[in-house]
Formats: structure tokens, sequence, C-alpha cells
């Protein structure tokens, strides 16, 4: 198994997948939306290695058939990484759930065509945690659980990684050729490939470092270097072992607070005064950067990562060092 398309070159996640397999000596194609960003992730990913790279860059677009078919010919795996995730979307949810859900089947359906045997998915905790009709203010999340998609006050990008993962599993329950592992990150933060980007993740370390977000909203969260989503991703792939499963990541799960405390350690001047839970809750209804996380605060979310562990003897980046290293990457940039 050599040739490996990554789709989603462009992303945060993306990038590090293909610099590391790369350094496996894998033969690596991946794709991108927008074709003038071709010379610039080949630029990024040499800077990074610190060598020239052969990486086969094709254009496609999650929502489209164009481009596709040639991305996937003569592939002999795919890493499924592609996906939206803007910050504060407030427009109509199809627009969100669509390039998830579909864009994830059109990848699919082409490799079942051409006989590709191996998927591994990208998904998220958001699969896994949302439910506001749970009252526990301590929650254990494990691979069994889901995100509770009749649930009005879950927000359309979380929707959208759920039914994508969902829509997946359901696929290849009835295309047994194909085999299937979902990596499920919780938040993700380490230092980019090329410059930082105000998405995702980084725009919450951003907002939280450049005194744009007032208070720490109660919030726990899990943290995860990129380097070692990466990392699981290409395991995944190496051991059969994972083949069915559902992996978790994070390398320990904190309340925003003390999240910002650990920043401040490092000399920013991230809020740690942490209001109480009804009146963040009240203030979701008006806030769309707070409104995703609203059936979460004040809950005390733990989770179960003993799959990464014990298959893909995932040892995690201790979060000090992903904290210092996203930092001095977002530095090195201004």
């Amino acid at each position: 198994m050599k040739n490996i398309l990554v789709t989603g070159g462009t992303s945060y996640i993306g990038k590090h997948v293909i610099a590391q397999l790369i350094e496996k000596e894998y033969s690596v194609r991946t794709t991108i939306r927008n074709k003038e960003k071709t010379d610039e992730i080949k630029s990024d990913i040499q800077k990074h290695l610190g060598k020239d790279v052969s990486l086969d860059v094709h254009v496609a677009d999650l929502l489209k058939d164009n481009g596709w078919d040639e991305a996937i010919k003569g592939c002999d795996a795919i890493i499924h990484v592609a996906g939206p995730f803007p910050v504060g979307y407030d427009g109509g949810e199809k627009e969100l759930t669509g390039p998830h859900e579909d864009g994830a089947m059109r990848v699919f359906k082409l490799a079942k065509e051409h006989g590709i045997k191996r998927i591994i998915l990208t998904s998220s905790v958001a699969s896994i945690w949302m439910d506001s009709t749970i009252e526990d203010t301590v929650r254990y999340i494990d691979e069994s659980n889901w995100t509770n998609l009749n649930d009005d006050n879950i927000d359309a990008y979380t929707k959208g990684k759920a039914l994508k993962e969902k829509a997946a599993w359901d696929f290849v329950d009835k295309n047994e050729s194909i085999k299937l592992t979902t990596i499920l990150p919780s938040v993700v933060m380490g230092p980019g490939i090329g410059k930082p980007v105000r998405r995702g993740s980084m725009e919450l370390f951003m907002m939280l470092t450049n005194k744009e977000m007032p208070v720490a909203p109660p919030l726990k969260m899990g943290v995860v270097d990129v380097r070692d989503v990466a990392k699981m991703h290409i395991a995944a792939l190496e051991n059969d072992e994972s083949i069915g499963k559902r992996v978790i990541l994070a390398e320990d799960t904190y309340w925003m607070k003390d999240f910002c405390k650990m920043l401040n350690d490092l000399g920013h001047n991230a809020p740690t005064f942490s209001p109480p839970v009804f009146l963040v809750k009240f203030m979701a209804n008006f806030d769309k950067t707070i409104k995703p996380v609203k059936p979460l605060l004040g809950v005390d979310i733990r989770f179960n990562t003993e799959i990464a562990k014990t298959v893909l003897k995932y040892d995690p980046i201790p979060i000090k060092k992903t904290l210092q290293d996203t930092s001095d990457f977002v530095k090195s940039y201004k």
C-alpha cells in the first residue's frame, strides 16, 4: 500500500498527514479546491520537511464531481480529511451538512468503483459528545456514543460531522470490501505548516491570545496535538486492528479557565474568569461563537482514548509542549 490520496490537502490536519506520509516514503497525492493553492501547498510541505518533495495535486470540490475520478484512480487507500469548519457560521444547515455527508459519499462511491479497499476518515468528537437532553454534569464519552441528531440545539457543523461519519459506516456496512477506520480528534492545537489560518481550533487559540474573548466560558474540552492527529491517521492505515473502529484522540480534557492559565504561563493574556453557567447559556443565545457549544457548558467531559492507546500506541504530546509550539508558530508569522 504505497499510493495514498489525502483529501483536503491545504487544511491544518491535511498538510501534516501529507508531510508525515512523505517522510515515510509513501507516494502521495492530494485534492484542493482552489487551483491557485497548488504552488503554495508544495512550497509549504517542502519548507516544513527541508527538502524537495513529490506531491501530485488535483483540483476537486466536495460538492462537485469534477476532478474526483482522476484523483482517486490508481490509489491504494484514501485518507479523507476534507470538510469545512467555519467558526460562527450562521447560514443554512444544508450548506454545511452537504459538504460533509454528500462529499464523503462522493469519495466513498468512487473508491468502490476503483476497487479501493481502505479508507481512513477524519471525523471529530463533534460526532459523539453533543446531546442537550442529557442532564448529567459529568459525562463519560467513548466510541459507542453518538451526537443526538434529533436535538434542535445542535448546530449545523456538529450535525454535518456526525452525519458524515454515520453515512460512512452505513456505506461500508453495505459494501464490505471497503475497510474503514474513523479518527475523532478533540480540539486540535499545535504548529501548522505554512501561514496560520484563522479557522477551526486555530481561531479559538487566536481569540484567546488576542484578547478577543473577554471571559473563559465554563466549558471543558479535550485537546490533541495536530502532529499526533496526523500520526494516528497513518498508524490506523498501517494497522489492520484499527479496521471497524472509531478512534478518539485527546491528550486530556481541560476547563477553559485552566487552559487559559497555561496560555498565560507562556506570556499571553488570556481570560481566566469563568462566569456562571446559567449566564453563559443565556449569552449563547446571542453570541454565535458560544452557541455551538451551549449543550456542553458546565459539563465535565471525559473522553475514553483506550482504543487509540492500545491499538495505535497513542502516546500523546504533552499539552504544555503543544501550546508552547503553537504559540511559537503563531508568533513566528507576526
